[in-house]
């Protein structure tokens, strides 16, 4: 965003971090949901656009769709999984129980991401995650 507030065009990954900005503590979205918020791209695209994230992005609450995350990065994000009270004795957080659902606020900030991506506004027959 630029001083004036106003967003210019956005690259998928940039998106992709944006989205996961979002994404309050103690809860998670899949690859796939994030690349279905934003109405473009897969899982795998989503993956790769994480394995770029800048400082900051909440890594660790994006993650597979069994609740898994790369083995590599497993210790580190079991840390911030016990700080948010994700982290259960497995390896996985429970996708069901922690699953993030947009707030209406969140959800017109997706909407921007979407239109900056050049994909058309969800409905709300779109919004099951």
């Amino acid at each position: 965003m630029n001083e004036a507030g106003d967003r210019g065009p956005l690259t998928y990954a940039e998106a992709v971090h944006q989205l996961a900005l979002l994404i309050p503590q103690g809860e998670v979205l899949s690859y796939g949901d994030v690349a279905e918020l934003l109405g473009s791209g897969g899982a795998r695209q989503v993956g790769k656009a994480m394995a770029m994230a800048p400082a900051g992005t909440p890594w660790w609450r994006v993650l597979k769709a069994d609740g898994g995350i790369a083995d590599p990065l497993m210790a580190r994000a079991r840390e911030h999984w016990i700080v948010e009270g994700l982290a259960l004795p497995e390896k996985k957080v429970k996708m069901n129980q922690f699953r993030w659902n947009p707030t209406p606020k969140a959800w017109a900030q997706i909407d921007i991401l979407r239109s900056l991506l050049g994909n058309p506004k969800m409905s709300e027959l779109d919004d099951e995650l």
